[in-house]
């Protein structure tokens, strides 16, 4: 059962670029930081479903989340997406930019989930740009900080670079 997509469909454009990306194996420049920890590598080797799961579950197009949000629109090419439900809904805040064929330049959310046990806040951001011909994601970030009960904060970022 297919219902009509009131928002913009996140995650059917994460799913399609994670097939082209899993297709292509562009080389990848890819930072990681986990507390004091910090990893870079180079690599072609990523499941790119995985890789992007974190942006395809900011998509709010779900029949339960139709009056949750509210929707403004800065300027033509700019959607905002502000959770009404104010901590109940993980989504928080998301903002997607569009080039003039509606196609996504950038994508931010702001997703939190909290409870007794645990907190968490991720801020994700990508970026896509015109790669021959097709509308591609060439960087993308994450960072924020996840809680458990009784132990410090950690912070944690993974920042990418994307070569086609």
């Amino acid at each position: 059962m297919t219902h009509e997509k009131v928002f913009y469909d996140v995650r059917g454009f994460i799913e399609m670029q994670a097939a082209q990306l899993n297709q292509l194996k562009p080389e990848v420049f890819k930072i990681t930081e986990m507390g004091s920890d910090k990893n870079e590598i180079t690599t072609r080797n990523i499941d790119w479903t995985k890789e992007l799961e974190l942006f395809a579950q900011a998509d709010i197009n779900k029949p339960s989340y139709r009056q949750s949000y509210t929707t403004s629109r800065q300027d033509s090419n700019t959607y905002i997406y502000i959770s009404k439900e104010g901590d109940r809904l993980a989504v928080r805040q998301l903002t997607i930019r569009v080039d003039e064929t509606d196609q996504p330049v950038s994508m931010e959310a702001k997703v939190k989930t909290e409870n007794k046990l645990y907190a968490s806040e991720k801020n994700i951001m990508l970026k896509c740009e015109k790669v021959q011909n097709q509308f591609r994601i060439t960087s993308y970030r994450i960072s924020g900080f996840q809680k458990l009960v009784m132990m410090d904060e950690k912070p944690f970022l993974v920042q990418s670079k994307i070569k086609y």
